[in-house]
C-alpha cells in the first residue's frame, strides 16, 4: 500500500478530492455557524450550531429540545436577519434538529 501525502490527497484526480470537499464543507459549516450564532440571542448562541445548506434549507442543528423549541419560535425572525447575509440570502426554511445525547445504561 503506497503512502500519499497531503498535497496528494487534496490534489487527487480532477476536480476538487474528497478530502478537499470535506475540508471546504468544514470551514463553511464554522462560517454559517458564526453568522447564525449572531443573529440568535446571546443565550442561545453556544446551544445552536449549522449542519448544512442544502438549497432553500438551513439545517441547524441544537443541544437540546428546548433550544430547538426557541429556535423554531424564533424562526421568521431569524430567517429575516439571515436572509440579509451572502450566505443565507436563499434560505427560506430552517430545519431544525435535536443533537442526540447518550443515555446511561439504567
Amino acid at each position: 500500500m503506497t503512502m500519499k501525502n497531503a498535497d496528494d490527497l487534496l490534489t487527487e484526480g480532477r476536480g476538487h478530492s474528497p478530502l478537499q470537499k470535506l475540508l471546504t464543507h468544514s470551514a463553511n459549516q464554522k462560517a454559517w455557524t458564526e453568522q447564525l450564532r449572531a443573529a440568535v440571542d446571546d443565550n442561545l448562541q453556544h446551544q445552536v450550531e449549522v449542519s448544512d445548506i442544502r438549497g432553500s434549507r438551513l439545517i441547524i442543528n441544537c443541544r437540546s429540545a428546548g433550544v430547538a423549541t426557541r429556535m423554531r419560535f424564533a424562526g421568521p425572525e431569524l430567517l429575516a436577519r439571515l436572509n440579509t447575509l451572502a450566505a443565507f440570502h436563499r434560505v427560506n426554511e430552517l430545519v431544525i434538529n435535536v443533537l442526540s445525547t447518550s443515555s446511561e445504561p439504567g
